[in-house]
């Protein structure tokens, strides 16, 4: 095996972990988002919504799919909350997830 060869390998071996990565925080971060909007919203059962705003995120690319649920969610339980409002919910859920991924890996 050659320089290039292996350098190629590393490459392709650092491009995996970092999409394991960015998959795990995703997933915690929609976690983390579920249980909000299920204790917000008073759902009876926290575990059953949690997994329905996680497939939710499966409908397609981005997070739109995910942003539309919830807000139609709050909207069908007659509860208010802006698109800003939910982004912000998203961004302190990732860092929550990211700091969980951090201390698992430490």
């Amino acid at each position: 095996m050659n320089t290039f060869d292996e350098r190629e390998k590393a490459f392709e071996a650092k491009f995996k972990q970092d999409e394991d990565i960015k998959f795990k925080l995703k997933a915690k971060r929609n976690k983390f988002l579920g249980e909000w909007a299920g204790e917000t919203l008073q759902k009876e059962n926290l575990e059953e919504y949690i997994k329905e705003v996680r497939e939710s995120d499966l409908v397609k690319p981005g997070d739109e799919d995910i942003i539309e649920k919830i807000m139609k969610d709050f909207s069908s339980n007659n509860q208010e909350i802006t698109r800003e409002e939910l982004l912000q919910k998203f961004t302190e859920c990732e860092k929550k997830a990211r700091e969980e991924l951090m201390e698992q890996n430490s």
